[in-house]
């Protein structure tokens, strides 16, 4: 599995607001369609209103453009997410997740957040990704952030289960109805997960930095499909079964 399948896909880490401008593409007729439907309206005289951005269900959401589609990509945490309602806010348009493409069936959603290659994730957007924003952030919160996520939807194993228990997911703190995870519960899962957590995170840079390239988690040599497919499902294989050397020298 690669990520760069043909000549027309292009791996970018660029500042945000040059994704921006690279992002969408739409005519002058679209830009006059959509430009009063972007989150912030301005009202002028220092005013403006709030909108939601336009869902991909909404009679105002243009499905038959021809948009570059951008995989906003990062470790799991809520990062991607920051990233992706700015691009929201200033094209009017929504973001929608890898799972979502895959489970719910595809969209013209000109931003599709990833985890994938992390097992968090899926390559649910089949061909239509043009370009990456890969998001980097600080490894210590970034694993704080992670464990908060998996803790508010009850530790899902499959997308049924997380999708069952994402109301829970970042309720507003002030009202207080959202309760951060016990300490305990974090000492646990760090001690269990954590280092090869850190081996994931870095390995996930590496694929996106080398445009796709498949890499053992662990060591960091090159790998073969065999082992790459399960390294990313390591809930459903042990580190014995899927360790680089049981593959070294195979097709």
């Amino acid at each position: 599995m690669r990520l760069l399948k043909t000549s027309k896909k292009k791996v970018i880490v660029l500042t945000l607001a040059l994704t921006i401008v690279l992002s969408l593409w739409y005519d002058e007729a679209l830009l006059k369609s959509i430009k009063d439907r972007r989150l912030s309206l301005n009202l002028g005289d220092g005013l403006c209103e709030w909108r939601a951005a336009i869902q991909h269900n909404d009679n105002g959401f243009p499905r038959d453009a021809s948009f570059q589609k951008t995989i906003i990509a990062g470790y799991p945490s809520g990062d991607k997410r920051l990233t992706f309602v700015q691009l929201e806010g200033l094209t009017g348009l929504s973001a929608r997740d890898e799972w979502d493409f895959k489970f719910l069936g595809m969209t013209n959603q000109p931003f599709i957040k990833a985890n994938y290659p992390h097992h968090e994730g899926i390559w649910g957007w089949g061909d239509v990704g043009d370009q990456v924003l890969l998001v980097v952030s600080d490894i210590k919160k970034v694993m704080i952030e992670y464990h908060d996520i998996l803790w508010d939807i009850g530790y899902a194993q499959t997308f049924e289960e997380a999708y069952e228990r994402i109301n829970n997911l970042y309720k507003d703190e002030e009202a207080g109805v959202h309760e951060n995870p016990p300490v305990e519960d974090f000492l646990i899962w760090r001690d269990l997960r954590v280092f090869d957590e850190i081996h994931w995170y870095s390995w996930f840079i590496d694929y996106y930095m080398e445009a796709g390239l498949m890499r053992d988690m662990f060591s960091h040599n090159l790998t073969v499909p065999g082992q790459w497919k399960m390294a990313i499902l390591p809930n459903f294989f042990t580190k014995h079964e899927m360790r680089f050397g049981r593959f070294r020298g195979s097709g």
